[in-house]
């Protein structure tokens, strides 16, 4: 069977949208599918084609039945596109199909108040992701690899398409009221199309990506996540009454197993980190500080790049030097009996040259007094000593 996918625009411009369908049947191609693009199929009948907005009744479906008309699979709710085998049938009532209202109503969408949301989210995600390429510099490239720099990149990426297309979906409705230049708005709405488009396939691109790569590394936490989505989504779209119930479920489903799924999944306080140029293991150190604890990391850094070692080296002392400084502000706060706040975000991380100024160096060996760094061909070790 033969299929001719083209992308939807202009879905507002519904006397030229009309005329396309019929054109597109009198070549040989009966419209089979309306979303968020449209899909035909090769048929050498012609079909006469309406769109309609008018409320649907059970008296009003028994008058498109008796006309002939039957409604063409669409992933829309607020109008409908209907066939009729009969190129004669007459006509419905074009005058309320085409009433501007009907048209602006299509761009109050629920979901164009989420876009900016969803972009926000987005871009402190990506930020997130980047954050120690901003503050450490070079060093976190070669410890952390690129693959999480670019995840970032990407996000961030994703969250402007966002913003664009918000902008421009508020730019329509507002050309709309202001009964603006349709073929302008239909270039817009071309643009807002082709956007939609390049964020859902950099989206999935990504995604298949990220699996990939935690399959290929057996990050078990994210592989069993994504299984756990999977049954939950196809278990919630059997119970969402939407035509968007897939889009709905999967959404729901991203969200719960984030909330209900354990975010540490680390036996006798040890976890991993891998990357291309390292693999880690991280104990912490806790110490007890008045009412509460203080986490102290530990790194155990096995370096896969010899070449990188360098770099990888002041990684570490910068990190180091960081956690001491975070930890003792934090200390300081705990045992202070006044109303002195602490913010991680104030702790700053400082480059490889400041960083190194607190360590004193001997041998392999480098003491800030609070945490022991020690340098092997293949491995670089962080301990805390600060109770010793």
């Amino acid at each position: 069977m033969k299929y001719k996918y083209v992308l939807r625009n202009s879905l507002y411009l519904d006397e030229e949208l009309q005329d396309y369908f019929n054109e597109m049947s009198k070549n040989g191609w009966r419209l089979d599918f309306v979303g968020y693009y449209y899909r035909f199929i090769k048929d050498e009948h012609t079909y006469k084609y309406q769109i309609d907005y008018t409320p649907i009744s059970s008296e009003y479906q028994d008058i498109l039945k008796e006309m002939g008309y039957h409604e063409v699979r669409n992933s829309f709710d607020d109008f409908r596109v209907l066939e009729n085998e009969n190129v004669e049938a007459p006509d419905l009532n074009t005058e309320f199909v085409f009433d501007k209202n009907n048209k602006i109503n299509q761009f109050k969408k629920k979901r164009y108040f989420i876009y900016p949301i969803l972009a926000v989210f987005l871009f402190w995600l990506g930020k997130l992701f980047i954050k120690d390429f901003i503050e450490i510099g070079k060093p976190a490239l070669y410890y952390e690899g690129i693959s999480s720099f670019g995840f970032g990149i990407v996000f961030i990426f994703l969250a402007v398409i966002l913003l664009f297309i918000t902008i421009l979906n508020f730019s329509i409705l507002y050309a709309l009221k202001m009964d603006k230049d349709l073929n302008r708005l239909k270039k817009i709405n071309k643009l807002k199309d082709h956007l939609t488009i390049i964020f859902s396939v950099i989206t999935l691109i990504s995604g298949i990506v990220y699996l990939c790569y935690s399959i290929f590394h057996f990050n078990l936490k994210f592989i069993v996540y994504m299984i756990l989505v999977c049954i939950v989504g196809v278990f919630l779209s059997r119970f969402v009454d939407s035509k968007y119930n897939s889009a709905v479920a999967a959404f729901v489903a991203i969200a719960l197993c984030g909330l209900i799924f354990p975010t540490n999944n680390m036996q006798n306080n040890e976890s991993f980190f891998e990357s291309w140029t390292v693999k880690t293991k991280i104990t912490n150190y806790e110490k007890k500080v008045d009412y509460t604890i203080s986490d102290y990391p530990q790194l155990n850094v096995f370096i896969k790049k010899p070449q990188y070692k360098d770099e990888i080296l002041k990684y570490v002392i910068i990190k180091t030097e960081h956690d001491t400084r975070d930890n003792l502000n934090y200390e300081k706060v705990v045992k202070t009996k006044s109303n002195i706040s602490w913010d991680s975000n104030k702790t700053h991380y400082y480059h490889y040259e400041k960083a190194i100024q607190s360590f004193n160096k001997k041998g392999n060996t480098y003491d800030n007094g609070m945490y022991e760094i020690k340098v092997l061909k293949n491995r670089i070790i962080t301990k805390y000593i600060g109770d010793k």
